[in-house]
């Protein structure tokens, strides 16, 4: 299938395009659909980096959620994607964007309440796919230049703002990115290095990017195939379409079932197309046997007969049972997914991350509900004498990292004991192990 018969929506800072065949428009917020859609946010104030830490991988997302909050990089909640992470030396590094937390509810329901699949990914997840060890990818993103390389040392990101419109401005934005990562493109050299325009109408900021560039490698980059977009009177550059399409099954948000769903429906749509063109195929060939029945009647029964069998074989292929043959495996990567929330040595180290000083927690238990087997955790605590705003900050916390909770009554008597349950939501991002 086509990425140009996908219907690809991009949600920026000044507003939303809609693309499809070759066409982009404006597009109102948070519409009805009617189709299938990739969603990818490419929104210029949801913060994007690469951060190291000591320890275990498993607590990354409360970590980065820890530091993004402390230091205000988003404003309110934030949730954090994870785009890759890295083992290193003596700890890991993360890959990740932070987004306004309202922001993320407000898309993941709006995806959810969709008829048909609706897939929302990060523009940072676009800029490191399919982008290995000793590679690095550069994309321009109207006026945002972005850079993500991998080496045996580590992942390394740099991203700037052209202040201004001109061509002066483009090109400081590219020098900003290029002497941040002068050392590793230098030492990648030009054939590990491409540069792509995620969305631009300049062709003049792509040539700036592409010299800047030259200038560190010492030779031309490799350039990703653009598809041209007609917006009104404008023509826009963009590999978006392409990438969301390529990166929608590994970078998408949404739960590993829905992912899963989305793929089979494209290769069922596959083995369809095969199909007809094979029918065509065959519908050509029982024309020219029957248009020479009279010359060679003899030969003309036998092909008619090897056409009915192989007719019969077209049919059985159209009746595809490529769905049914996957619910299994849907099944099997729902219960996978369902595991990954619930598990406990991820939701201990992340009860022990938000609990703080003035909370005791004294027991943890997973409970299965007896009706709908839903499962949850039991927290039982104790708060210190006068700092019950430790509670409401903690109930806060756990509620952004992607539970509900459910307040209960106290397993025991003493005073400032509580009881909560905590049920995951849709994709709880602090208990997913990327």
């Amino acid at each position: 299938m086509s990425a140009f018969a996908e219907h690809v929506f991009r949600i920026a800072s000044s507003g939303w395009m809609h693309c499809h065949d070759q066409e982009a428009h404006e597009s109102p917020s948070w519409p009805r659909l009617t189709e299938t859609a990739l969603v990818v946010l490419d929104l210029d104030d949801v913060f994007t980096d690469v951060w190291r830490f000591e320890g275990k991988s498993e607590y990354a997302t409360a970590l980065i959620e820890k530091r993004v909050r402390t230091q205000g990089l988003v404003e309110g909640a934030a949730h954090i994607v994870m785009h890759r992470l890295l083992k290193v030396p003596g700890g890991f590094q993360a890959y990740f964007s932070a987004v306004s937390l309202d922001l993320w509810q407000q898309c993941a329901q709006w995806a959810k309440d969709q008829p048909d699949h609706c897939l929302v990914m990060a523009s940072g997840g676009l800029l490191c796919h399919g982008v290995n060890l000793g590679q690095a990818r550069v994309l321009l993103s109207r006026r945002r230049l972005m850079g993500f390389a991998q080496t045996e040392e580590g992942m390394v990101f740099s991203s700037t703002q052209a202040l201004g419109s001109g061509a002066a401005a483009m090109g400081n934005a590219a020098q900003v990115v290029t002497a941040n990562q002068s050392a590793v493109l230098g030492r990648l050299g030009a054939d590990a290095v491409e540069f792509g325009a995620l969305w631009s109408s300049k062709q003049v900021d792509q040539e700036i990017c592409l010299a800047a560039l030259q200038s560190v490698l010492g030779g031309e980059p490799s350039v990703m195939p653009t598809t041209q977009l007609t917006l009104g009177s404008e023509s826009v550059q963009s590999v978006m379409p392409t990438l969301a399409r390529d990166a929608a099954s590994r970078h998408a948000l949404n739960p590993l079932s829905e992912r899963v769903a989305w793929r089979a429906e494209r290769w069922v749509m596959a083995m369809t197309a095969l199909t007809a063109v094979v029918g065509i195929a065959l519908g050509a060939l029982g024309i020219f046997a029957s248009q020479q029945a009279d010359a060679q009647h003899e030969e003309g029964q036998n092909q008619r007969a090897q056409l009915a069998v192989m007719q019969e074989r077209i049919q059985a292929v159209s009746n595809v049972e490529a769905p049914a043959k996957l619910l299994p495996v849907t099944e099997f990567a729902r219960t996978l997914d369902e595991g990954l929330r619930y598990d406990p040595i991820a939701f201990l180290g992340q009860i022990k991350g938000t609990s703080g000083r003035d909370i005791r927690i004294q027991r943890v238990r997973m409970e299965t509900s007896s009706t709908n087997r839903t499962r949850s955790f039991r927290v039982d605590g104790v708060v210190a004498p006068g700092a019950s705003a430790s509670i409401n900050r903690w109930v806060t916390q756990m509620s952004a990292s992607g539970w509900t909770l459910k307040a209960l009554d106290p397993t025991d008597v003493m005073p400032g004991a509580f009881s909560y349950e905590l049920v995951a939501k849709a994709a709880a991002s602090g208990n997913v192990k990327p």
